[in-house]
């Protein structure tokens, strides 16, 4: 009797152990943060097309790569303006001091190349008409009025490459399907200055893919379940 009761409690302590360890396997490789990596392009006039750097009048642009990840749902995108090497902004702007009044179309384009598997375009584009006047004597500046709406991305990424983050806890980031909302900061510029463009990523979330251990220890613990009442059955017609 009592190796009949073992025999039948055994595959279920398995099987319960196998969703426990599924359970918490999957809390523990769930990323609701996201990995987020890009650049940006830019150009002045109606119609331009946007490149890696531009020169109008005394406003220089020049592009920027970006790459983190959300912490909480955010992740700023405002770093130091470095122009040639801009790194986590949206690129730099840069006035000079020469006199000028500036009724100037800019266009910036941003392309996300992480997460991949975003649904439709990759990229976003924001106008403005930069506005102002430097006077002679360094007085004045210009301001730079961009769309602030913030845009929605929905991605699949089922690519499951290795995790750019080293292995963070809450980080693994690049294995599953989510959301995220961009949008950027209106900025003013001093004659003679350099100020980053800015930006950042809201409410960002994903769900990750199971990683395939995890699957098979839960796979394992189902036919556990499967083969004792297999067992069960057939002593019970031989009985």
């Amino acid at each position: 009797m009592t190796k009949r009761i073992l025999a039948m409690v055994k595959p279920l302590a398995l099987s319960i152990f196998a969703i426990a360890f599924f359970a918490l396997a999957q809390g523990e490789a769930r990323a609701d943060e996201v990995f987020i990596s890009g650049f940006t392009n830019g150009c002045f006039g109606a119609g331009c097309t946007p490149g890696t750097s531009a020169t109008s009048g005394g406003l220089t642009f020049s592009n920027s790569t970006f790459q983190g990840t959300t912490a909480g749902g955010f992740r700023g995108l405002g770093g130091n303006p470095n122009p040639g090497a801009n790194f986590n902004n949206l690129g730099s702007l840069t006035l000079s001091t020469a006199p000028q009044a500036y009724n100037t179309p800019f266009t910036l384009q941003v392309t996300f190349t992480a997460p991949q598997g975003i649904n439709g375009a990759n990229t976003a584009t924001f106008t403005a008409t930069i506005t102002g006047t430097v006077r002679s004597d360094n007085q004045g500046g210009v301001f730079v009025d961009l769309d602030n709406t913030p845009m929605l991305f929905t991605f699949n990424d089922t690519n499951c490459e290795p995790d750019p983050t080293g292995g963070v806890p809450g980080q693994q980031t690049t294995c599953g399907s989510g959301s995220f909302y961009f949008s950027v900061n209106d900025v003013a510029i001093d004659p003679g200055q350099t100020i980053a463009l800015s930006g950042q990523i809201t409410s960002a979330q994903q769900t990750t893919i199971p990683e395939p251990m995890t699957m098979i220890l839960f796979g394992t613990g189902l036919a556990g379940v499967a083969a004792g009442a297999r067992r069960r059955r057939m002593k019970g017609t031989n009985n």
